[in-house]
C-alpha cells in the first residue's frame, strides 16, 4: 500500500485555518480532512474533539476523548490508513497547540508501535495568517496563555510570543485578505511575516484584488524531504529566539 500524504494546516485565527483549509481541499478535493481541537482543564490530560469530514471515511471517528493529543491523533491518523486509506489528509490543528513540538512528538517513533512515517509522506506545514489579529497579537506583552506543545503545557506565553511562534511553524504562509484593500498595514503584517520567517513560501488570498500569486504553490502538495529534522532544527530555532514585542 503507497504512502498517503499528511499535510498539517492551522491559523491565528479560525477563520484563518478554514482559509487554509478550504484552499488544500479544493486543490485536493479527495482530501479527508481531520479537525482538532484541544480543550484544557486545571489538571491532567485535555479533551480532544475531533471532526472528519471527506467520503469513504467512517462518521464515527468524528468524537471527544480525554487524553495525550499526540497519542490520539496519531491513532487516528493510522485508523485512516487501515480503514478507508485516503490518499491525502488534513490535519487542522487548533489554536491550544503549540505546533512546532507537537509535530515532533507525532512523528517520532515508538517502540512497539506503527510509525506513522510507515504509512504517510509530510507535505509542507501551511499556517493561515489573519493579518489584523496578527499585527494585534505583536503589540501585546502581557503573560496570558500557555500552549499544549506535544507533551505538557508550554511555559506562559505572551500573544505576540504566540504569534510569532504560529508565524515561524509554518512552511508555507497564507494571508487572509484585510478587509480594506486600500490599507497599507496589510503589506507591513506581510513583511513582518516573511521577517519572522524568511525560508517560508508567502501566499496571499487570491480574493485579494492584486494577489501575488494566484493559484496555491504546487509544493504544497507534494511530499516535503526530511520534513521531521528540519522540523526539529525550527523546534530549536523558535524556542531560542520566539520572542516578540
Amino acid at each position: 500500500m503507497s504512502k498517503a500524504l499528511l499535510s498539517v494546516v492551522f491559523g491565528n485565527t479560525p477563520a484563518a485555518r478554514g482559509l487554509v483549509v478550504d484552499t488544500l481541499v479544493r486543490a485536493a478535493p479527495r482530501a479527508v480532512v481531520l479537525a482538532a481541537s484541544v480543550h484544557c482543564r486545571d489538571s491532567g490530560y485535555p479533551v480532544v474533539q475531533r471532526l472528519v469530514t471527506g467520503s469513504r471515511v467512517p462518521q464515527s471517528m468524528s468524537r471527544a476523548t480525554t487524553g495525550d493529543p499526540v497519542v490520539i491523533l496519531r491513532q487516528d491518523l493510522l485508523a485512516f490508513r487501515r480503514t478507508a486509506q485516503p490518499p491525502h489528509v488534513v490535519l487542522a490543528l487548533s489554536g491550544e497547540l503549540d505546533v512546532l513540538p507537537l509535530l515532533v512528538e507525532l512523528w517520532r517513533p515508538r517502540i512497539g508501535a506503527s510509525a506513522l512515517d510507515d504509512h504517510y509522506d509530510p507535505a509542507p506545514v501551511v499556517a493561515g495568517i489573519d493579518p489584523a489579529a496578527f499585527l494585534a497579537d505583536l503589540s501585546c506583552v502581557h503573560r496570558a496563555a500557555r500552549l499544549w506543545d506535544g507533551g505538557d503545557h508550554s511555559r506562559a506565553l505572551t500573544p505576540a510570543e504566540i504569534a510569532a511562534r504560529r508565524v515561524e511553524a509554518g512552511d508555507g504562509l497564507i494571508m487572509q485578505a484585510w478587509p480594506n484593500p486600500a490599507d497599507r498595514r496589510a503589506d507591513g503584517a506581510a513583511a513582518l511575516a516573511h521577517h519572522l520567517n524568511p525560508s517560508a513560501t508567502l501566499v496571499n488570498d487570491p480574493r485579494q484584488p492584486a494577489p501575488k500569486v494566484e493559484l496555491l504553490p504546487p509544493s504544497f502538495l507534494r511530499p516535503m524531504p526530511d520534513a521531521l529534522e528540519e522540523c526539529v532544527r525550527s523546534r530549536g530555532a523558535a524556542t531560542g529566539s520566539g520572542q516578540a514585542g
